[in-house]
């Protein structure tokens, strides 16, 4: 039987110096990760000379491409420097994908890596409920480049 290779978890970590070596920090905290990709299109109809009194059919041109990546999970007041400093300013995310291998760490299956904005910070707090949750949204700016774990 074959079965797809996916990953059990993933880390967001932001680019907090520098270097060299440039340091990343771990969003510690943020647990749910989406990654998604768009292809903005343009549409334009055309008919069959053959059958002029038919509907036209779709054509898509592709006119560029986006990325996005948003995270949910606990909020973490020993990162808000961090998160304060990177809303709203490009900054360079990786996200780490890992399978579950029975270690503390994980196994390291490779990373996406790229600059990004953090469009969206939501912070929410309840005495009777699910206390200090965190979302957070990424908006990337060229490309999101994956690199396969050694």
């Amino acid at each position: 039987m074959s079965e797809p290779n996916s990953a059990d978890f993933a880390l967001v970590k932001i680019k907090t110096a520098a270097g060299p070596p440039a340091v990343f920090t771990l969003l510690c905290g943020i647990e749910g990760v989406t990654i998604n990709r768009t292809a903005q299109t343009s549409e334009r109809y055309r008919r069959d000379c053959a059958k002029p009194n038919r509907p036209g059919t779709r054509k898509l041109r592709v006119t560029g491409s986006s990325w996005s990546i948003s995270g949910t999970g606990s909020d973490n007041i020993d990162l808000e420097e961090e998160y304060s400093d990177a809303f709203g300013v490009r900054k360079d995310y990786t996200v780490e994908l890992y399978r579950d291998d029975g270690t503390d760490a994980g196994d390291l299956m490779g990373s996406y890596a790229g600059t990004a904005l953090m469009t969206t910070r939501n912070q929410a707090y309840s005495q009777d409920g699910d206390s200090g949750t965190a979302e957070i949204t990424l908006e990337g700016e060229g490309l999101l480049v994956w690199t396969a774990a050694a």
